[in-house]
């Protein structure tokens, strides 16, 4: 029931955005994978930790994202539907997943927002999970984004071994850094944790770190590093027998507490290919290693996996979009781009070479549709997006296969510059 109440609130959440069509985006994306994992910990979905399953596994995703944004403020609403059978006898896992997310900016290097979802998962028992998390995330400079988060977990098991129901809160927190390096050297760390734990951390913190390079032709590879620490005590009270009792225990008995420390070792490498500009291929393969100090030897597990991903961009505005290719040349100190348009309207460029401030920088007729405009640029990856003005109708325009593109994360796509 709360599953669906949250369901219900996300979708209330964004549904007066349809009425501004001009200004809404959506993308589809489905995914195809099939795999093999030692322990379902690793599975993409499944994350139960669960060493009697070592089997191949199908999957099938097929998730849906509205995006809405307007001067200061962005809405995003994702919704999807996950089916996951076994290649053993365990029983299919499937289920959906839902969430809206607010952004609303402060100032060209701050924002902060609101993330609001839920997530419901069937197979041999029942995994609910909604959650609420503020945030607020800072952009030290046009390559760098600190973001920090925090906020409550609600969890739900139903038939969870022995028929075991299991209903918790989880106050959490994360750290997270994003950095582009060398401009095509992507940086990502993260600090994860309760928030009942500080200012002890190291009682339970994970910690991640990952390097991915993107390549000129969109082609993408990305190592990830994760540390799972958690410290852990119980009491145990031991019988010596004989002697008189006493107040803390029976007659000739002792009381011992005794700590554990369980860790756990991630790596994953994982590559993907675009196909096309809606169609990549992608493998991945991972190690874990679990460790503690209640055992002597640690326990290894891997996880294989590879499949397709399929992005549609679906027009819901009520005018064509059309495609454009942007052409850059150098002449001296400047960069000058080029643009092919056909249609009404002004054309204007956005992106980071302006903080994203709308309208944007403007580009200018020279020859019969063909714009242009000059800049100033100092090395390094700029993401941009090319916006017609008409009246009061605003559209972004759509690019073509041969430009270089990057998912904005909102359900849109930017172009890539990079100067070196």
């Amino acid at each position: 029931m709360k599953s669906k109440i949250l369901t219900m609130l996300c979708l209330a959440y964004l549904l007066p955005l349809s009425a501004l069509s001009q200004d809404l985006q959506t993308t589809v994306t489905s995914e195809f994978r099939v795999g093999y994992s030692s322990n379902t910990y690793l599975n993409p979905f499944f994350s139960e930790w669960d060493r009697t399953y070592s089997s191949g596994y199908g999957l099938s995703a097929t998730f849906g994202q509205l995006f809405w944004d307007k001067n200061r403020h962005k809405f995003e609403l994702n919704g999807g539907y996950v089916f996951e059978p076994f290649f053993s006898d365990q029983s299919t896992w499937h289920g959906h997943l839902a969430y809206a997310r607010y952004i609303g900016k402060i100032s060209s290097k701050l924002q902060a927002g609101l993330n609001i979802g839920t997530s419901g998962f069937q197979s041999d028992f029942d995994r609910n999970l909604h959650w609420v998390h503020p945030y607020i995330t800072w952009f030290p400079s046009s390559f760098t984004s600190i973001h920090f988060k925090a906020g409550s977990n609600f969890r739900e098991y139903v038939g969870f071994q022995d028929s075991l129901n299991i209903n918790n809160r989880l106050d959490s927190y994360a750290l997270e850094m994003e950095s582009w390096i060398g401009f095509r050297w992507q940086l990502k760390a993260g600090i994860y944790g309760n928030l009942e734990n500080l200012p002890a951390i190291q009682n339970g913190i994970s910690t991640s770190f990952s390097l991915g390079h993107l390549f000129v032709n969109g082609s993408r590879i990305t190592s990830e590093l994760q540390f799972i620490n958690y410290n852990s005590e119980f009491t145990t009270t031991i019988d010596q027998g004989g002697g008189p009792g006493g107040p803390f225990g029976p007659p000739g008995s002792t009381t011992e507490t005794q700590s554990i420390n369980d860790q756990i070792w991630r790596v994953k490498l994982e590559g993907s290919y675009p196909v096309s500009s809606s169609v990549s291929a992608f493998i991945s393969a991972e190690r874990s290693l679990y460790q503690s100090s209640s055992i002597s030897d640690g326990i290894a597990d891997i996880q294989v996996s590879g499949g397709i991903r399929f992005s549609l961009t679906p027009n819901l505005n009520a005018s064509r979009k059309q495609i454009v290719d942007p052409i850059w040349t150098k002449e001296a100190d400047q960069y000058t781009v080029s643009i092919k348009y056909r249609g009404n309207g002004n054309l204007y460029l956005v992106g980071d070479f302006n903080n994203w401030e709308k309208p944007g920088i403007p580009l200018r007729e020279e020859s019969k549709n063909t714009y242009k405009t000059n800049l100033k640029m100092e090395p390094g990856v700029y993401e941009y997006r090319v916006l017609v003005i008409n009246g009061s109708d605003e559209k972004w325009l759509k690019f073509s296969n041969s430009t270089s593109t990057v998912k904005d994360g909102f359900g849109g796509t930017n172009a890539l510059k990079i100067v070196e």
